[in-house]
C-alpha cells in the first residue's frame, strides 16, 4: 500500500492558505444560502401580493428564474470543484487524503439517493398542485359568484325602485304634494320609512325643494351636499336612476322616482357591511386568479429550478460536511502524533493547538493536559515543600504566641481533649487552682481536680446537654486551699466542621475581689442610706422633746395640748423608724428562694385581684403568651417582685393610666420575658443604674428597699431585670427567667 507523501504541495497544506480557503467557502455557502432564502421569498411575496400589471409579474418571475439559473450553474461549478480537488489530494497522497475521499463518498450516498427521491416526489406534488389551481372547476365558480354578486345589487336597486315607485304613486293620487297637504306628506314619509325599513326618504318639488324628509340628519347632509343633486336632474328628464353611493366606506343603494310633473322622491338603504365586504373579497380573489393564471408556466418552471437548486446544495452541503468532519479528525491526529514524538524526546512543554469539541478533541485535551501535569508535578511537589517548610515556620510562631498570651492573662484557661485529659492549663489556672502546670497537663482531668472542682463544673455540663447548648457561663464558688474563691466560669465544647466532638475549654476569672469590694461599696451606701433616711426623723424628734421641755419649765398653761402634740409626733417618727429598719431587716435577710413548677399566669392573675376593684382609674391588662406553662419558681416571692412593680407603676401613672402585663417565650434561649409597661412619667436615663440600689427613691415617701428587693429575688432565680423606655410614653420593667 503506497505510503502518503506528507512532503508534496506544502503551500497547499499550509495553515494559512487552508484557514483563507476555509472563509472563502463559509463566505459563498453564506452568501447562496441568503441569495436563495432571500429569491424565494420574493417569489412568493409577488405571488400572493395585490399586482395590478401582468407585465411586472411576468417580469419578476422571469428574472427570479433567470438568478435561479445562475445560482444553479455556480453551485454546480463548486460541486465539482470540490470532487477535483478531493481527487487531486488522492493522487498527491496527501495525508488524510484517503479518509476524506472515503468519507466524502459515503455522505454523497448517504444524501443523493434521497434527495434525488425528494426532488421527483416534490416536482410531481408542485405540478399537481399548480394545475389544481388553475382548473375550470375554479374559474367557473368565480365566474359564477361575479353573476350572484352582479344580481344582488340589481335586486337591491329594484327594490329601492319598486318603493320610490309605490310612494311616488300614492303622493300624486292623494294630492299631497299640494301645499295644504304637506302635513300629511311628511307624516306619510315617516310611517313609510318604518314600513319599508329604509334608512331614508327624500321628497323634492319640481324646483329640487326638500320639502319632506325621514333620514338621519348626518347622511341627509353627505348625500345632499356631494352625490344627489346630479341623479336628482338626471331623474327630471324621465330617466329611472339607481345609484350605489360610497358614504363613510359603506355602500348606500339609492333609487329616485318621479311624482309625474310635481316633484321627486328618494329612497336610500344601506347594503350591509359583512355582504359588501364579502363581494369585495370575491371580486378581489377573482382579479387575482386571472393575474396568476397568467403566470402559471413561469411560476411552474421557478419552483422546479428552486428544487434543483436545493437538491444540489443539499449534495455540496454533504461534501462540505465530509471534509470538514475528516479535517477534524486527521488534523488532530497529525498534531499529536508530532506532539507524541516530541514528549518521548522529552520536551514536556509541547502543545498541541487544535480546537475540537468531540472525541478526538478530549483526547488533544487530555494530551496536552497529561504534558502539562508532568511539567507541573516538579514545580508542584518543590512548591508544596517550600509552603510545608513556611506553614510549620508560622505554626510554631504562632503557637508560641499564643502560648505567651495565655501565659501572661489574668483569666484561668483549661482545655481537654475528647479522651477528657487536660492538654492546657496556663499560669492563672495554676495561681488560682493552686496546681503545678507540670503535673496536670496530660493526665485525666477526673484524677487531677477532686470532686469539689467538678460538682460545680459538672452542673454547668450537665445545663448545656438539657438546654442542648454548646456554651454556658455561671458564678460558681469554690474552696481552694481554705481559702473561698468566687470564679465566674464559661465552659465552651469544641467540634470540628463535621460536628465532631474534640473537647472542652473552661475559661474563668477570679471574682473574690471585686465582689467584696463591690459588697463594701454596695454597704457603704446602704449605710449612707439609713443615716440619711434615720435624720429625717430624728428632726422632729429633737424639735418636740426640746419644746416639751421649755413648756415644763416655764409652766405653761396649754402644756396638756403641747405634750399631746409633741407625743403623737414622737410616735410617729418612731414608728416610721420600725418601719425603716423591719424593710431594712427583711432585705438583708432575704429567705432562700424554694422553687417549684408553678403557672406563672396564675401568679400574675393572683396578684392582679388585689388591685382590680381598687383602682378606679387604672387598667389593667394582660396579654399572655399561651405556650409558657409551669416554671420553678417561688410563688411567694415572685409575687412579690409584682406586687413590687405594680406599686411602682401605680404611683408613676399618678392614679389614672394603663398598666399592662405581657409574657413571651423564647425558644432559642428557653427564656421566658415577663414585661410590666406603665404610661406615667417614665425613668430618667440618669437613674436607671441606680433604680435598682438599695435606699435609692424618687419618691418622697419611699423607702428605696421595693425594687432592691425586686432585684435580689429574681437574682435569687438565676434571672435578670431591667428598666427601659416605654414607647411612646412611660416605663417598661424587663424580667428574664428561665424556661
Amino acid at each position: 500500500m503506497p505510503q502518503d507523501n506528507v512532503n508534496s504541495s506544502s503551500y497547499y497544506l499550509s495553515e494559512e492558505y487552508l484557514r483563507k480557503k476555509r472563509r472563502r467557502t463559509r463566505w459563498a455557502v453564506f452568501g447562496l444560502l441568503i441569495l436563495l432564502i432571500v429569491l424565494t421569498a420574493l417569489e412568493i411575496y409577488i405571488q400572493g401580493s395585490h399586482i395590478s400589471t401582468p407585465i411586472a409579474s411576468n417580469i419578476a418571475v422571469l428574472l427570479i428564474v433567470n438568478i435561479n439559473i445562475i445560482l444553479l450553474a455556480i453551485l454546480i461549478l463548486i460541486v465539482a470543484k470540490n470532487l477535483v480537488k478531493l481527487y487531486l489530494e488522492r493522487k498527491w497522497k496527501i495525508i488524510g487524503a484517503r479518509f476524506r475521499t472515503k468519507l466524502v463518498l459515503a455522505f454523497v450516498v448517504l444524501t443523493f439517493v434521497p434527495s434525488l427521491l425528494l426532488f421527483l416526489v416534490a416536482s410531481g406534488l408542485l405540478t399537481n398542485s399548480i394545475n389544481n389551481w388553475f382548473n375550470q372547476q375554479i374559474e367557473k365558480s368565480l365566474k359564477e359568484s361575479l353573476d350572484v354578486v352582479e344580481g344582488y345589487y340589481k335586486s337591491s336597486g329594484k327594490n329601492i325602485l319598486l318603493y320610490a315607485n309605490m310612494m311616488s304613486e300614492l303622493f300624486y293620487e292623494k294630492k299631497m304634494m299640494n301645499r295644504e297637504n304637506l302635513q300629511s306628506l311628511r307624516n306619510t314619509v315617516l310611517k313609510k320609512r318604518v314600513d319599508y325599513k329604509v334608512d331614508g326618504i327624500l321628497v323634492f318639488d319640481k324646483k329640487l325643494n326638500l320639502i319632506a324628509e325621514s333620514i338621519e340628519p348626518d347622511l341627509k347632509n353627505k348625500l345632499i351636499a356631494d352625490k344627489l343633486d346630479p341623479l336628482l336632474r338626471r331623474a327630471l328628464k324621465g330617466e329611472e336612476v339607481m345609484e350605489i353611493i360610497q358614504i363613510d366606506n359603506k355602500s348606500l343603494v339609492t333609487g329616485i322616482s318621479i311624482i309625474k310633473g310635481e316633484g321627486l322622491t328618494v329612497v336610500s338603504w344601506f347594503l350591509s357591511n359583512e355582504i359588501v365586504n364579502k363581494i369585495k373579497n370575491i371580486v378581489s380573489a377573482f382579479e387575482e386568479y386571472k393575474q396568476l393564471k397568467l403566470l402559471k408556466y413561469p411560476i411552474k418552471f421557478s419552483y422546479e429550478i428552486t428544487l434543483l437548486l436545493i437538491t444540489l446544495l443539499i449534495l455540496f452541503s454533504a461534501i462540505w460536511f465530509g471534509f470538514y468532519l475528516a479535517r477534524g479528525i486527521t488534523v488532530p491526529i497529525k498534531e499529536l502524533a508530532e506532539a507524541t514524538k516530541s514528549v518521548a524526546e522529552g520536551k514536556l512543554d509541547f502543545r498541541i493547538n487544535v480546537k475540537a469539541n468531540d472525541e478526538i478533541g478530549m483526547l488533544v485535551e487530555s494530551f496536552n493536559q497529561m504534558t502539562s501535569d508532568l511539567r507541573a508535578g516538579k514545580l508542584a511537589i518543590e512548591k508544596a515543600n517550600e509552603e510545608l517548610r513556611k506553614t510549620n515556620i508560622e505554626m510554631g510562631q504562632s503557637k508560641g504566641y499564643i502560648e505567651t498570651v495565655l501565659e501572661n492573662i489574668a483569666t484561668g484557661v483549661i482545655s481537654i481533649d475528647s479522651h477528657g485529659r487536660v492538654s492546657t492549663i496556663n499560669q492563672a489556672a495554676s495561681r488560682i487552682l493552686n496546681v503545678s502546670p507540670q503535673n496536670v497537663r496530660g493526665e485525666a482531668y477526673k484524677k487531677v481536680f477532686d470532686a469539689s472542682y467538678l460538682n460545680p463544673v459538672r452542673a454547668m455540663i450537665k445545663g448545656m446537654n438539657e438546654m442542648e447548648n454548646e456554651n454556658a457561663e455561671s458564678q460558681i464558688r469554690l474552696m481552694v486551699s481554705g481559702r473561698l474563691l468566687t470564679l465566674m466560669v464559661n465552659v465552651t465544647v469544641l467540634k470540628d466542621w463535621e460536628g465532631k466532638y474534640l473537647g472542652m475549654v473552661i475559661v474563668f476569672d477570679d471574682l473574690t475581689e471585686l465582689i467584696k469590694a463591690q459588697k463594701t461599696a454596695a454597704w457603704r451606701e446602704v449605710a449612707r442610706g439609713i443615716a440619711h433616711e434615720i435624720k429625717n426623723p430624728l428632726t422632729p424628734i429633737q424639735l418636740n422633746t426640746q419644746r416639751l421641755k421649755k413648756k415644763f419649765k416655764e409652766g405653761s398653761s396649754d402644756f396638756e395640748n403641747v405634750f399631746d402634740e409633741s407625743t403623737n409626733v414622737i410616735i410617729k417618727e418612731v414608728e416610721g423608724l420600725k418601719k425603716l429598719v423591719d424593710e431594712f431587716s427583711r432585705f438583708a435577710r432575704m429567705p432562700e428562694p424554694n422553687p417549684r413548677p408553678y403557672n406563672l399566669h396564675k401568679i400574675i392573675d393572683d396578684t392582679l385581684v388585689l388591685y382590680r376593684d381598687t383602682r378606679k382609674g387604672i387598667k389593667l391588662l394582660t396579654h399572655y403568651d399561651s405556650r409558657i406553662d409551669n416554671i420553678n419558681v417561688d410563688n411567694e416571692q415572685i409575687k412579690r417582685v409584682f406586687i413590687n412593680l405594680i406599686e411602682n407603676s401605680i404611683d408613676a401613672v399618678n392614679g389614672e393610666g394603663v398598666i399592662e402585663i405581657k409574657t413571651f417565650l423564647d425558644t432559642g434561649d428557653k427564656t421566658v420575658k415577663i414585661e410590666v409597661t406603665d404610661n406615667g412619667a417614665g425613668v430618667p436615663d440618669e437613674n436607671k443604674d441606680k433604680l435598682f440600689l438599695p435606699y435609692f427613691s424618687t419618691k418622697k415617701k419611699g423607702t428605696g428597699l421595693g425594687l432592691a428587693i425586686a432585684n435580689r429575688i429574681i437574682a435569687d432565680h438565676n434571672g435578670l431585670i431591667r428598666v427601659e423606655d416605654n414607647m411612646p410614653k412611660g416605663a417598661k420593667f424587663v424580667i428574664e427567667l428561665s424556661a
